[in-house]
Order: C-alpha cells, then structure tokens, then sequence
C-alpha cells in the first residue's frame, strides 16, 4: 500500500514542554487512520504541524511525495489536503451552501471568489456549485441549503465543516474528533460517511478520535500516541493487545494484572 502521508520524527515544543517529540507514523492511500491517546498526548498539535498551522522545531512531514512541513496551511490546502476542527468554525451569517462555497479550489482563484464573484457564473462555476449541492446532499443538508449556518443544530454545523473540506476534492481530509457532540442518530450518519468516502470516493483520511468503539471499528490503521512521541502503531487488534495501550487506557496496574 501506498504511504500519501510520512511523518519522520517531528518535535515541537512550548517553553519547557515537548507537546510533540520525535512522533513518526505514516498513512496509507484510501484507508482510515486513527490517531489516538491520553489528552495532553500531543496528537492536536501533530495534526497542526500535518496541516501547516504550526512548523516542527525538527522533523519532516511528505504528503504526495513533497515536503510540506514549510508550507502555509493554505498551500497545503491546494496540494489536496483538507482538515476540520473539534468547533465546527462555520460562517453563522452566511448560507449553509455559501459556506460550502468558501472551501471550492478554483484554479487561479482564492477560496473567496466563489462569494465575490456576483451573478456572472461560468461553466466552472456551475459545475463546483453542483458539486457543493452534491456534497450537501450526502451529509443531509441539501434542504437547508439557502438557510443561515446558524439556524443550524451543532452536529449540523459539524456536518458542514466537513462537506466545506471534501468540496475542494482533497485527496486525504483530517478530522480532528468529528463525533464530538453528535447524537445517536447523526453519530452512525457520520461512520456512515466516513466508510462511504474510503470505499466510494477513494478519499484517505486521518483521524483523531477518543470514542474507541468507532476508531477500532472503522480504522485501517491506528496510531498511539503518549507523552508526545507515536508508542505503537498497527491494525486495531495489534494496538488494542499493545501494553502501551492498555497502560494509556487502564493504567499500569491493569498491565501487571495480565503479565
């Protein structure tokens, strides 16, 4: 399989404290990779350093075979990455389509042009429209289209920030802890989703979830971090008998107890 992302030993630190030191993991192409740990493991700032909004004090991060750890989050973006936040972030004034419109990648454009461009719309226009309406539809917004992304529940808004990521066509889409405030219903909506764009769109994706139940069920890969650095990575089994990871979740006592 093919590795879309590296990332070789990357560290960075705040002051005194290692957030993230020497952590290494790779990610597949159109697979599901799960990273996960204890809070404080350091795996938020390595999804920033990934995407561009921090720089590494060391390390080395290829996505498609180019270095990026250098880049802005907005050149990473074009190159075909795409990442949400634990806060939705939505735009609450503007429309639930206009917010996806904001994340098309037109060709010479910035993402804004989709807003500022008016009534005069090209056949490039319709299309990525289309393809936001599509996108919509398959998270189950379509009908609140020209509604204000504030009239919106918090798991709808979620379902945004994340139709506004897969409308500029990202080869691989971060999602850093998207189960976070949904209900039972809109909860199986979203592995649903996530399943449907490995298997379907041949999309990757990584993954920062606390909720094991859908990491073990849904990941290829996963990834364990602690105290900054990767401890163990592997199939979900492989991870789940790791001592590493039944120590970050049970505690040491739990490991003695099964030695």
């Amino acid at each position: 399989m093919t590795a879309v992302l590296d990332v070789k030993g990357i560290s960075k630190r705040f002051g005194g404290l290692a957030a993230v030191d020497n952590a290494s993991f790779t990610v597949e192409e159109h697979t599901i990779t799960s990273l996960i740990g204890p809070n404080g493991a350091g795996k938020t700032t390595a999804f920033n350093i990934v995407s561009g909004f921090l720089k590494p004090d060391f390390g080395k991060v290829t996505f498609a075979g180019q270095s990026i750890e250098h880049l802005e989050p907005h050149d990473i973006y074009r190159l075909g990455m795409a990442r949400t936040f634990q806060d939705p972030r939505v735009f609450q004034e503007m429309s639930v389509l206009d917010n996806v419109m904001v994340g098309v990648r037109q060709k010479g454009e910035t993402p804004f042009w989709a807003i500022v461009r008016g009534a005069e719309v090209n056949s490039q226009w319709k299309a990525a429209r289309e393809r936001a309406e599509k996108i919509l539809e398959s998270v189950g917004l379509l009908a609140r289209a020209n509604e204000a992304a504030s009239a919106l529940s918090f798991g709808e808004q979620r379902f945004l920030s994340i139709a506004r990521a897969l409308v500029g066509e990202p080869r691989i889409v971060l999602l850093d802890e998207p189960t976070v405030g949904l209900d039972r219903g809109t909860f199986g909506q979203l592995v649903e989703l996530m399943k449907n764009l490995v298997s379907k769109e041949r999309k990757t994706i990584l993954l920062i979830e606390h909720n094991m139940d859908v990491v073990m069920s849904i990941s290829d890969k996963v990834v364990l971090m602690m105290q900054g650095t990767t401890v163990a990575s592997g199939t979900p089994a492989e991870v789940r008998s790791h001592r590493s990871m039944v120590e970050a979740y049970l505690g040491k006592r739990h490991v003695a107890a099964s030695q």
